[in-house]
């Protein structure tokens, strides 16, 4: 492994002659850059730049390149903290191309941190490619822990912490979408979503409709200026969001109180299974096949998937 270089610190400051002219002095720090080869997953603020960490910022002035997510939008923030570490754009379609020269560099020796554009790196950003890349090469991981919009609006939520699932992005196709939906919604417990403005709208209607009763929290622009915590019951929420088009902006943490109606785990493995069926199979088939599984009469499930009567 490659010896960490000598760094020279330069510091420059104002000072006065005994003439009251002011003359320029110049100081010099010659240290070791103490960090360890290792890559540095360092969460950034999700709104309020404050919320950068002393330690973060100390571990980015410190590390030998910072693989940013977005070079111009982190650059604003760590130009504010005086972060001159040299910085890399990686971002989810550079990410694996990239991991071989990431591994390279801890092999010379360097550190390196993994930020995002906010929040906290692989939470639905970039990053976990490389990460079990590094891990699988032998060198460490270490978490530079801060704000994360998921943490952030569960905490404010109310609804229990455990058990909770979090699911990210659903996508944006609607037949992959209702399925993702359907799979999440088998889970017992609290429900964490992200969304984007817009199909913020086409999720609350899908949450009025497979999801009706269930307590809502919409998270909106957490910790910026116009934050909004919007507390709905699921069968309200595509209206909420229609009476007023301005609260269809910014990012969304959506999280879904559980369920006030308890179900049995054979309750619950008949809905997976009548949802994994049905991606690949006409409703009726998925039905007659369910139903010969589980001994629950074929029409019962087919109105489950359809919503009407089998002709």
């Amino acid at each position: 492994m490659a010896a960490k270089p000598l760094v020279l610190r330069i510091s420059f400051r104002a000072g006065l002659m005994s003439n009251n002219k002011s003359v320029l002095i110049v100081s010099q720090d010659i240290s070791i850059n103490s960090l360890s080869p290792a890559l540095y997953v360092v969460a950034m603020p999700i709104g309020q730049w404050g919320d950068l960490s002393p330690r973060a910022i100390e571990v980015l002035s410190q590390v030998d390149v910072i693989l940013a997510e977005d070079t111009r939008v982190s650059g604003q923030i760590l130009k504010s903290v005086g972060v001159l570490t040299r910085m890399v754009s990686f971002n989810s379609h550079s990410e694996v191309g990239k991991a071989g020269k990431v591994i390279e560099s801890l092999e010379r020796g360097n550190s390196l941190a993994l930020i995002s554009d906010a929040g906290t790196p692989t939470i639905s950003d970039p990053g976990r490619f490389v990460v079990s890349r590094v891990i699988e090469c032998g060198y460490s991981v270490i978490p530079v822990p801060g704000p994360c919009a998921l943490t952030a609006a569960l905490s404010v939520s109310g609804f229990p912490v455990t058990p909770s699932h979090f699911f990210g992005f659903l996508a944006s196709k609607s037949s992959t979408r209702d399925q993702e939906l359907d799979v999440a919604l088998a889970f017992a417990g609290t429900l964490i979503f992200y969304e984007a403005p817009h199909r913020i709208v086409d999720l609350g209607k899908r949450l009025d409709t497979k999801a009706v009763g269930r307590s809502v929290l919409f998270a909106r622009e957490l910790t910026k200026t116009h934050e909004q915590l919007i507390r709905i019951t699921a069968g309200n929420c595509e209206n909420w969001f229609i009476d007023n088009p301005d609260r269809i902006r910014g990012e969304f943490v959506v999280v879904l109180g559980p369920s006030k109606t308890k179900r049995s785990t054979c309750e619950l493995a008949t809905d997976q299974l009548l949802n994994m069926l049905s991606r690949e199979l006409p409703p009726s088939k998925a039905a007659a096949l369910t139903s010969e599984i589980t001994g629950i009469p074929k029409r019962t499930l087919y109105r489950q998937l359809t919503g009407k009567s089998e002709a």
